[in-house]
């Protein structure tokens, strides 16, 4: 079954390589190979929450977020996001970002430079929100701690919401008093700290109630009636404030931390021989052949019940979310490794699977079976 869901994009991602060799040369090829590995290891993680989410949809909602509903939101959330952050960082054109996007990476890319603090701050309060929503368990759902006594004392706290809300904001002010003080106060740039991480909160509360509003419209409307075509489109509307939020992720990952820009080869190994045109269709396919695995790799997840079977997972994604919000923080005030960046979700997902795994219950059947055969 693993392997059935996964051809697809293999074939995808080899023809995909395949052609950039034969059609733009193997420095092609090869920038493309490294960007594609980058997605493909974002859409392991990324799955692990899409799939909590698929969980709780019902068809046939659940068949379209599992199939079209999360490559085009992902694709759209890579590909329109950076521009829009430029524009109105910027006050730009529109048509002449998304022009300067395509055509002109490099110039594109300082545009997106000058615009990362506020970029930084609101990723960050919009982040640290969705990863609090675990910490402080604000749906209340029953689940075993992975990290011990903490987790188990905060995941109860009274008021999760407020907790929630109160530690981000913590987080805005803290972040904007240190970069204040290391600015002496200059008003640009304090400015762009406190007025994005306001934005996040306020972006984090909007998508929220959309998806309150959306599953409060959609409950007990699965008959098949005309009300019933009404609800399945507030499931869809649910869902794609998940997309939104797991696309946002993404973004500040690849975009503000690391500084890769989607459609821009510039960074990776091989991509500097490319022309601008040939960077952006060498970006592009990269971001689709990593939405492509996200989504197999969730439908598989939902398939075989894997955050049941592996009660850790989900911790270890919402720890990743954690981090990264901490990142973004503290990358306003200090330059933060690309390395660090690049491998810190992939141990923790991987120190989440490897405490998930029954050893104790293996090692039983293991010795009752030499036990067994011995006699």
């Amino acid at each position: 079954m693993a392997r059935s869901l996964l051809t697809l994009p293999l074939l995808v991602t080899v023809a995909a390589a395949a052609l950039a060799w034969a059609v733009l040369g193997p420095a092609a090829a090869l920038a493309f190979g490294a960007l594609a590995l980058l997605e493909v290891a974002m859409a392991a993680d990324s799955s692990v929450p899409m799939a909590g989410i698929a969980g709780r949809l019902h068809s046939p909602a659940r068949r379209l977020f599992l199939s079209l509903g999360i490559v085009a939101g992902v694709l759209a959330m890579r590909l329109v996001l950076p521009p829009a952050a430029v524009v109105v960082g910027t006050a730009e054109d529109p048509a002449a970002t998304i022009g300067e996007a395509v055509t002109a990476p490099g110039a594109f890319a300082a545009h997106l430079q000058e615009v990362r603090p506020g970029l930084a701050a609101f990723g960050a309060a919009f982040i640290w929100l969705v990863f609090a929503e675990f910490l402080f368990n604000t749906d209340r759902a029953e689940r075993r701690s992975w990290l011990g006594s903490l987790e188990a004392r905060l995941a109860a706290v009274a008021r999760p919401r407020v907790w929630s809300l109160g530690t981000a904001t913590a987080g805005v002010a803290l972040t904007s008093v240190l970069v204040g003080s290391a600015a002496t106060w200059r008003s640009d740039a304090v400015l762009p700290v406190v007025l994005g991480g306001i934005a996040g909160i306020a972006a984090y509360l909007g998508s929220k109630r959309v998806a309150r509003w959306a599953l409060h419209g959609a409950a007990g409307t699965d008959t098949g009636s005309d009300v019933a075509g009404r609800g399945s489109w507030r499931i869809h509307l649910f869902a794609s404030t998940v997309v939104f939020e797991r696309g946002l992720v993404v973004f500040m990952l690849f975009e503000i931390l690391d500084g890769v820009y989607s459609l821009s080869g510039s960074g990776v190994l091989g991509a500097d021989g490319l022309g601008a045109l040939e960077q952006a269709a060498v970006g592009a396919a990269a971001i689709g052949v990593g939405a492509l695995f996200l989504a197999r790799l969730t439908s598989r997840l939902d398939q075989a019940a894997g955050l049941r079977r592996l009660r850790h997972l989900k911790a270890g994604a919402a720890y990743v979310l954690g981090v990264l919000a901490v990142l973004l923080w503290t990358s306003l005030l200090v330059p933060v490794p690309g390395v660090l960046v690049g491998w810190f979700g992939t141990v923790v997902i991987g120190l989440a699977l490897t405490t998930s795994l029954p050893w104790r219950a293996w090692v039983r059947r293991s010795r009752n079976g030499v036990g067994t055969t011995s006699v």
